[in-house]
């Protein structure tokens, strides 16, 4: 068995990474600095959600359409397959596992075990992978090496180096590794995601990486077969890595900056506190473009309908959405 000593990777900070640490600098003041109404805050985070779970499924060889995996993410339907509800809830895991102040060797576990739930046999489930791999670690060794990865995550030199850097390190690291029998990508990817959180750099939950890794994936895979246990330097890979999110962290800050400027939306934030109800409201607007009133008992199955209905009076007051035909047959969308 090879001995292993203390992990401490080795990397250049380039240009090009420079540049797209400053791209993302700046998107991300952007994002976190920028007014817009709650309900827009909840729509670009489902969004994100629904595209990191749509990008985990297609990495799988599942290709189904973001409309159910949205229904399924509201709890409007139930998941179509087993695959679905497991990564919807793996996604999830995110902010559950990002309160924490040190991420673990057992969180990584965790997430696999919840993407593999019913899937896999049980015992395989969050269990390293007991068969070689070519050019990856031997299974004897993995605990190891995933461990020592952890071990620098949380220690001083990890926390001096830029999280973006870190997270690249990690995301490589793992991916070289391949601790899983299967799901690797999927379980590196989501604990880049709560490695930039616990690091600040959470981005509001705007953000899906899983669309560039799909549309860059012979770079992707070349950038990790670049990386070798014996001799790592993750210059390249973290070039590769901090390009896709800077793009991403570019177009998602464009994106909140037209919502912020929109004349209804600064209305509405400037003047009047949307409800919890009202709120509730727009995002399905969003979401559905109609809202009739056979929907109200679906939306808010405790709520009156004269309740809903005064709350549409006050969105269309405020000039937020219109309203289309009377009576039972009104139709509601945003203005």
């Amino acid at each position: 068995m090879q001995e292993l000593i203390m992990f401490l990777p080795e990397y250049s900070i380039t240009s090009k990474t420079l540049k797209n640490i400053a791209i993302i600098e700046y998107g991300k003041a952007i994002i976190e600095n920028t007014t817009i109404l709650p309900s827009w805050e909840s729509q670009l985070k489902k969004e994100a959600s629904i595209r990191r779970i749509h990008g985990s499924l297609q990495i799988m060889g599942i290709n189904i359409e973001t409309q159910k995996i949205k229904e399924s993410v509201e709890n409007i339907t139930k998941p179509v397959n087993q695959e679905i509800s497991n990564t919807t809830k793996a996604v999830f895991l995110i902010d559950e596992i990002s309160k924490n102040n040190e991420i673990e060797e057992v969180d990584l576990k965790y997430i696999h075990k919840t993407l593999t739930e019913g899937i896999i046999p049980r015992i395989k489930q969050g269990s390293y992978r007991i068969n070689k791999m070519l050019g990856k670690t031997n299974p004897e060794e993995i605990l190891a090496h995933v461990v020592q990865l952890f071990d620098w995550n949380n220690s001083l030199d990890a926390k001096d180096t830029h999280p973006i850097v870190t997270s690249a390190i990690i995301k490589g690291y793992l991916e070289v590794v391949k601790p899983f029998e299967e799901l690797n990508d999927i379980s590196s990817n989501l604990l880049t995601y709560i490695v930039l959180k616990t690091s600040g750099y959470g981005f509001k939950n705007f953000i899906s990486l899983e669309g560039y890794f799909k549309n860059t994936k012979t770079e992707y895979e070349e950038q990790i077969n670049h990386l070798d246990l014996e001799e790592l330097d993750f210059t390249r890979f973290i070039e590769y890595f901090s390009e896709g999110l800077a793009s991403e962290v570019s177009t998602t800050s464009h994106n909140v900056k037209l919502l912020a400027k929109d004349t209804k939306i600064a209305k509405a934030t400037g003047r009047i506190r949307l409800t919890p109800r009202q709120e509730r409201i727009v995002e399905y607007l969003q979401d559905y473009g109609i809202m009739q009133n056979k929907d109200f008992p679906r939306l808010f199955p405790d709520i009156s309908e004269d309740t809903v209905l005064r709350d549409l009076k006050t969105l269309l007051d405020m000039d937020i959405i219109q309203k289309t035909g009377s009576t039972k047959s009104s139709r509601y969308q945003m203005k």
